[in-house]
């Protein structure tokens, strides 16, 4: 199932895809309840649908029932404006160096431990928003990742039971400021403001939950720009797979549902300029596209 965060009416909320339609399922909760005069949960953001998800199925077959051929014509979002599957109180943790041939073109070996550096969920934007390309920059570099979402708590994960603790997919744009990237690390500094401006994060367009795709490993992945193919891969190819990750990542801190683990990019990485479209596409997901302003 996917699940999406939309804008309506100036509110925020999410739902889920049914039958190819996506679905107000805070709308859902509170009518059947009313109707069955019955307290079923709220959903107000991706956190509150992760965290109750065994309410979703319930509702939606109890929501069949009582409207019958007519539920989609209730519950479905007309037209909707989808904005990135993320709270603001996430944490986005990504992953540099993850595939050996990026490694390569940047310069580095391939790394013997996970590389990892966080970004605020200010820089995200959704599916279909600008990416800023701001005055002081002088080489932008697009960069696509198979993101993983949280679903539960996790602290000292052990790598065997790491994938209990995903939730889900999407897609990730690691947008980087590449020759500030380079001229802090000449300074042994970290990668900080290369890759903390805003609108440096497309997210999205929605979360495909675990069981629609088994085998992460084995995605194909790419990222074109004005329609000409930049990065081509497949995750496959990541060095440290999302048990490896998500077990060494909690050694340091606590992952909680709505976290991001954003996995690393394939090769090709090349600059883009103002006016270009990036269309950033991961099989069995969809394609995540942003143009820049």
């Amino acid at each position: 199932m996917r699940v999406a965060s939309f804008e309506s009416k100036g509110i925020e909320k999410v739902g889920v895809f049914y039958k190819g339609k996506l679905i107000d399922i805070d709308l859902v909760s509170e009518i059947i309840g009313h109707k069955l005069d019955k307290e079923f949960p709220a959903f107000f953001n991706v956190v509150d649908i992760i965290e109750q998800w065994e309410y979703v199925g319930k509702l939606i077959e109890k929501g069949e029932k009582l409207f019958k051929g007519e539920f989609l014509k209730f519950f479905e979002v007309k037209n909707p404006l989808l904005t990135a599957p993320i709270i603001r109180e996430s944490k986005i943790v990504c992953l540099g160096k993850n595939y050996a041939e990026h490694a390569k073109e940047t310069g580095s070996k391939p790394p013997e431990e996970p590389i990892i550096f966080g970004k605020f969920a200010d820089c995200v934007i959704s599916h279909d928003e600008e990416i800023i390309y701001l005055d002081f920059a002088t080489r932008v570099d697009p960069e696509v990742e198979l993101a993983v979402v949280i679903g539960k708590q996790g602290k000292d994960v052990d790598a065997e039971e790491a994938m209990d603790h995903v939730f889900g997919y999407t897609i990730a744009n690691d947008v980087t400021e590449r020759e500030l990237e380079y001229a802090d690390m000449k300074k042994g500094w970290p990668w900080f403001r290369s890759k903390n401006f805003d609108a440096a994060m497309p997210l999205g367009p929605w979360i495909v939950t675990k069981d629609e795709i088994p085998n992460p490993h084995n995605l194909e992945i790419e990222l074109s720009v004005n329609g000409k193919v930049r990065q081509k891969g497949n995750t496959k190819d990541m060095i440290f797979k999302i048990n490896e990750l998500v077990s060494f990542i909690t050694k340091y801190i606590t992952l909680y549902p709505g976290d991001v683990i954003s996995t690393g990019t394939v090769s090709g990485i090349a600059p883009i300029e103002r006016g270009d479209e990036i269309v950033c596409k991961i099989e069995k997901i969809g394609e995540l596209r942003n143009k820049v302003i």
